[in-house]
């Protein structure tokens, strides 16, 4: 009886043990593709494991890849199913909070990643609320968490590069040319091709100082590593309106607007575009657009001004999705650059 009995629980409890070996396995593999920067494959592994395992842990890594990605609103889903399924996973809370930041929302984003420092501190953790801080306008603090994030920064040159990345852009918030200069070359150092990175340069320093030269010269490289890379043909897109090679431009800015059409930067680009040119009917339906991508949340009130100004037969636009905390004046503050 005692042998039936005990070949009966493992019987009953095997399927748990291989499942359980089933889930560390897929993560492991997941983990793995996310280090090496196929997000994709790692997302389509992450949704395949979940099917016949709806654990937290994927869950959060799913959310890990969407962020990653850019799809923030697939990214909080999958955090918030992580944390009702394990409420005081800290991994799934910050994914939350990275989730957030990218939707605008960042006053509960930045409250999520205070949390997250509260109870387990990490690079990652003070990266996040570092950029929280620096789309409130807070630049200061944002370095100051950021200088926490290099004295925890694991062994890991893409993510140094990252927040590197990220100290660059919060120099050229206080303008500090040099400084930001300085973070780039050194995160450049690290990651030489990556395609973020040379976005950014080309956006917030050479951009931003009106360096469209050489603010074009970093979009072709990061287009050359990423020939889908929505945010830098439209940039590049930018800086050749501004160059005044109008049609040049338009035809980048609608490449980024095939490659990514929730981009509310693309419509605000096509409407300043055709309001230069007298086109006041085509900027307005471009600026309503960009309104109802979240323009105001995620990039202030530059939008709404223009159409205030433009368009005054125009139905007014819905409400925003997030307040808006960003600087409206300051171009070298509003980032296109993922």
């Amino acid at each position: 009886m005692r042998a039936w009995s005990f070949a009966l629980l493992v019987l009953l409890l095997s399927p748990v043990v291989a499942q359980s070996d089933g889930t560390v396995a897929a993560e492991g593999k997941v983990r793995a593709l996310l280090a090496k920067g196929k997000v994709y494959k790692a997302r389509a592994l992450c949704s395949s494991a979940l099917r016949s395992q709806p654990v937290a842990s994927l869950y959060t890594l799913r959310a890990d890849a969407n962020n990653r990605l850019g799809e923030h609103s697939a990214g909080e889903l999958d955090a918030r199913s992580a944390l009702r399924a394990s409420p005081r996973n800290t991994a799934a809370l910050l994914q939350l909070a990275i989730a957030e930041q990218g939707l605008g929302a960042k006053d509960s984003a930045l409250v999520h990643f205070q949390e997250v420092l509260r109870s387990e501190p990490s690079a990652e953790a003070h990266l996040g609320a570092a950029m929280a801080l620096r789309s409130k306008g807070d630049a200061a603090a944002a370095i100051a968490q950021l200088d926490q994030a290099l004295a925890r920064v694991p062994d890991d040159a893409r993510f140094k590069a990252r927040v590197l990345r990220t100290l660059a852009e919060c120099h050229m918030a206080q303008m500090d040319t040099a400084a930001a200069s300085k973070a780039y070359t050194q995160a450049l150092a690290l990651t030489p091709d990556d395609p973020v990175l040379l976005n950014s340069r080309g956006w917030f320093l050479h951009a931003g100082t009106g360096r469209h030269a050489e603010a074009i010269a970093d979009y072709d490289r990061a287009i050359r590593q990423n020939p889908n890379y929505s945010y830098a043909f439209n940039n590049r897109g930018w800086s050749r309106y501004k160059m005044g090679d109008r049609e040049r431009a338009i035809a980048d800015i609608e490449r980024a607007k095939r490659r990514k059409d929730s981009n509310p930067y693309v419509f605000r680009n096509l409407a300043v575009i055709a309001l230069d040119a007298g086109d006041k009917d085509n900027a307005c339906k471009h600026l309503r657009t960009a309104l109802d991508l979240g323009f105001t949340a995620l990039f202030g009130n530059e939008v709404e001004e223009l159409r205030s100004a433009n368009c005054a037969d125009q139905p007014a636009p819905p409400p925003a999705i997030a307040p808006s905390n960003a600087p409206t004046k300051q171009p070298p503050t509003r980032s296109n650059a993922p």
